[in-house]
């Protein structure tokens, strides 16, 4: 088993704060840092666990995208933020913070390290009663709710998502929670499409989305989705997600490319007179902010209409880490969820 050599030659001993950063391009370490005093109106927290984003920091590990997009403009090595999605416990608070306190376990959108210092604004409260560790689905759950809310996805929708990886099965279930009457997912992968099911799919599609277009033009008596949601965040995708676009329909792209240059109009944009728009994280124009959609999310958990069951499919200490990234680039449709575990860390 492969490990990261600080905490070898540590013996898992810690003796502060440790980060995992990518050194540079296809390396991944183990880093001591400092983490500061909370400031008036922040909070420090204690990392209890954290998702990998596993197609962005895929992406940013082995510099998959071309020099001009904003992949470029965000990340350069050393990169020494590589998460995006965490839960911990408030260790302390600010003097001016008075809405949580210390012993809370909130959800954050921070990197992969032991400790975060964080507004307490930018903090959701995790209920009681909601696994610590599903809860890190916060993140990608946000990223999807922005396909809901531009769709906009509605009860009579016949809606067909491509790809049914992490961000694809987020978007199944809030499909979901609205009641779509089409909820179909395409995927290359037995075991995503099985998961999609769980998460509420009713139509399964195995294969690439080329080979599937008779199907898909069958969803709704002939006439095809009304929205098509582009998961993947592979470029050569695009060209597939237009051809198989019903007339006047919409096409959401949702996975974000290292190459955009590669995504091509067709003429199916004319001649179907299609609407092609893209969704981002940071779009709060689409859905509103994250604490909003946390608490969406997690109202949801709790009635019983998100389920997300088996999603966590892989754990690993931080310091696996060099084994977990080798296992998420490798054998990307055999994973999921994969959750590092910080709660032995001091």
């Amino acid at each position: 088993m492969l490990t990261c050599p600080l905490l070898h030659q540590q013996r898992n001993i810690v003796v502060m704060p440790i980060r995992i950063i990518f050194p540079e391009k296809g390396k991944v370490a183990l880093q001591r840092f400092e983490v500061p005093a909370p400031g008036s109106q922040e909070v420090r927290v204690r990392t209890l666990y954290s998702l990998m984003s596993i197609g962005t920091e895929t992406i940013i590990l082995h510099q998959r995208y071309d020099p001009d997009t904003h992949f470029a403009k965000m990340f350069s090595f050393p990169q020494l933020q590589t998460g995006v999605q965490a839960v911990g416990e408030i260790e302390t608070l600010g003097d001016k913070v008075t809405d949580l306190k210390a012993g809370d376990r909130v959800f954050m959108r921070m990197a992969h390290g032991s400790h975060q210092i964080q507004p307490a604004a930018a903090c959701s409260p995790v209920p009681e009663g909601v696994d610590l560790k599903t809860a890190c689905w916060c993140g990608l759950a946000k990223t999807a709710y922005r396909a809901v809310a531009a769709a906009p996805f509605t009860k009579d929708a016949h809606i067909l998502i491509i790809g049914a990886g992490p961000v694809g099965q987020m978007a199944i279930r809030w499909a979901r929670t609205v009641g779509v009457r089409t909820i179909a997912s395409v995927d290359l992968s037995d075991i995503r499409l099985k998961h999609a099911k769980m998460g509420g799919a009713n139509l399964l599609l195995r294969g690439g989305i080329a080979e599937q277009i008779d199907r898909i033009r069958e969803i709704n008596a002939g006439n095809g989705p009304s929205v098509i949601v582009d998961a993947t965040g592979n470029a050569d995708v695009f060209k597939h997600a237009l051809a198989a676009s019903s007339m006047f329909g919409k096409v959401l792209l949702l996975g974000d490319t290292g190459y955009p240059g590669r995504q091509r109009l067709t003429s199916d944009v004319m001649s179907k007179g299609l609407s092609v728009q893209a969704v981002h994280d940071s779009h709060d124009f689409y859905g509103g902010t994250q604490q909003q959609i946390d608490a969406r999310f997690f109202a949801s958990m709790q009635d019983g209409q998100f389920d997300l069951s088996g999603l966590i499919t892989h754990e690993f200490s931080p310091a696996e880490c060099i084994e977990a990234y080798k296992l998420a680039d490798e054998q990307r449709e055999e994973v999921m969820g994969l959750l590092y575990d910080w709660s032995s860390i001091d």
